[in-house]
């Protein structure tokens, strides 16, 4: 052992003997467990015929993942993945939880009838913007079917002249 440990997650276990042995055991564990990863990637385009990147929604630009990570980091806000006798995962809000819930509901209980008054104003004035394009639209499609049907008059006139 050349005392090589950049990160110093040696002192995570202890920097003793057995802290270095369960670091040691814990790196065999990993590596084992990514050529197991790397095993399942070569069976997968065998089996399939295309690479593992063509298939994987982690190798192309989504939005899945970015919003899967985001609705984790959020559920670990509110919530904590608890062991017990009974279950072998149990979520349970934690405290802080149960307080951030709270604060949220009171929020929107004092910001709702604000939100809900000004949305009216805006679809009021929404409602008489889209009048006014309808109303628009409607003028324009008049003198288009005008114009192509004095077109039409026009053109056929000069077809049957001849």
């Amino acid at each position: 052992d050349y005392d090589f440990d950049p990160l110093n997650l040696y002192s995570a276990f202890g920097n003793t003997a057995d802290g270095r042995k369960g670091m040691r055991e814990l790196e065999v564990a990993h590596g084992r467990g990514a050529m197991m990863g790397i095993t399942g990637f070569a069976a997968w385009e065998a089996l399939t015929g295309h690479p593992v990147v063509e298939n994987s929604l982690f190798f192309h630009p989504n939005a899945v993942l970015p919003l899967a990570a985001a609705a984790y980091l959020a559920s670990t806000f509110f919530v904590e993945v608890e062991s017990n006798d009974q279950y072998m995962f149990q979520v349970k809000t934690h405290s802080e939880g149960e307080v951030r819930i709270e604060r949220i509901k009171n929020w929107s209980n004092r910001s709702l009838p604000e939100a809900q008054a000004k949305a009216s104003e805006i679809g009021k004035e929404a409602g008489k913007y889209a009048k006014i394009i309808a109303d628009t639209a409607s003028d324009l499609k008049v003198k288009y079917d005008n114009a192509t049907d004095d077109y039409t008059k026009s053109v056929m006139s000069k077809n049957y002249e001849k």
